[in-house]
């Protein structure tokens, strides 16, 4: 991506959403080294935002240490703030002072994951841009390289990461235990049927230019379910990286558990009026599904009780129609905290903890 271009996008972005964090600038380039024999490809990362304070610095620590292979280049670390009223932009500038590729970009007012998203498409010109959820942590310094990988042939438009949700053990949240259930069901479907309307997971994932560069997410469909039909849709490649490990953390109540479920049942009937009954109903169905669930239940009968509990509750939003108005318009944060994990398992060294509870508001 060329410097003009590059400022001018940036120009673009100040004008039409407030501030950026600090002037954006550009890597010089490395004279010492031979020229190689592949230009680099440029990757950059989005992490959209709403009152992330409990999670950010962690997140961004792991991005920072994430290892670069020759052949890619991250070179900038998008945080987009959806007018967050906590300490999430002061941390960010915090640590964009101490790593120039980390730029912080605020909206004057909050519209929404779906706006920061299209914003990202247009500030960036990046190859590859890779989306990654606030309250997601990286396994270790290869999950972004391992992702990006799946891309570097130029054959695939969309990957995206093999998130792992950690087993809550022996606890009597029922909503972890719901949630964890989920996770069970959703990678036994998939190792039978790759591509369903269960592939959906809009956590991780890395988006090649060719592909992103036409799309403009509709603010009243959800983000993920749009880019993934929309890439199964035009016969582009969809991988699952399998090998590129996140984690990321369960509701912490049975209420932003049912939030989940409701607005998928919400934005799943959008994307049948959108893009069809014959894509959604027909070749995203599971066959044999309900026999996949019952022999889950079998085999994990507590979690699966909880879920089968958090599922009716989740069924019974949608049929009042409860917060219909704010999926509408694109709101639908949940709150999320610090994800426990074993410091081993996640790339580099400590980071400092943070005491302070995320507030993003369904």
């Amino acid at each position: 991506m060329g410097v003009s271009a590059n400022q001018d996008s940036e120009k673009e972005a100040h004008m039409a959403y407030g501030s950026t964090s600090q002037a954006l600038e550009l890597f010089p380039p490395d004279m010492t080294r031979e020229e190689p024999l592949r230009a680099e490809i440029t990757i950059d990362v989005v992490i959209p935002a709403f009152n992330e304070e409990s999670c950010i610095e962690r997140l961004l620590h792991d991005v920072m240490m994430a290892r670069q292979d020759d052949w890619f280049q991250i070179q900038n670390i998008y945080v987009i703030s959806d007018a967050s009223t906590d300490q999430t932009d002061d941390i960010v500038q915090q640590i964009a002072a101490r790593d120039r590729r980390v730029k912080l970009i605020t909206k004057a007012e909050r519209k929404g994951k779906i706006d920061s998203i299209n914003l990202a498409f247009s500030i960036t010109n990046a190859e590859l841009i890779v989306f990654i959820d606030a309250d997601v942590r990286l396994a270790n310094e290869h999950s972004i390289a391992k992702l990006v990988q799946h891309l570097r042939d130029g054959k695939a438009a969309m990957a995206q990461g093999g998130l792992v949700r950690p087993c809550p053990g022996f606890i009597l949240n029922p909503a972890k235990q719901a949630a964890y259930f989920d996770w069970i069901l959703v990678d036994k479907i998939r190792s039978t049927k790759a591509i369903s309307w269960w592939s959906i997971d809009g956590r991780v994932m890395a988006l090649s230019r060719d592909f992103y560069q036409q799309l403009v997410l509709p603010l009243s469909l959800a983000d993920d379910q749009f880019i993934f039909y929309s890439c199964i849709q035009q016969g582009r490649k969809f991988v699952w990286a399998d090998d590129a490990i996140f984690y990321y953390g369960p509701p912490e109540s049975i209420a932003d558990f049912s939030h989940q479920w409701s607005r998928y049942f919400f934005y799943t009937n959008k994307s049948h009026q959108y893009f069809g009954k014959e894509l959604i109903g027909r070749d995203m169905s599971v066959p044999g599904l309900w026999r996949t669930i019952m022999s889950s239940l079998l085999r994990h009968p507590f979690c699966g009780l909880m879920w089968v509990l958090c599922y009716a509750i989740s069924k019974i939003e949608f049929v009042l129609r409860l917060d219909f108005e704010r999926y509408e318009r694109g709101f639908f944060w949940t709150k999320s905290r610090p994800l426990k994990i074993q410091t081993k398992d996640v790339v580099g060294a400590k980071v400092p903890g943070n005491p302070r509870q995320s507030g993003k508001q369904a």
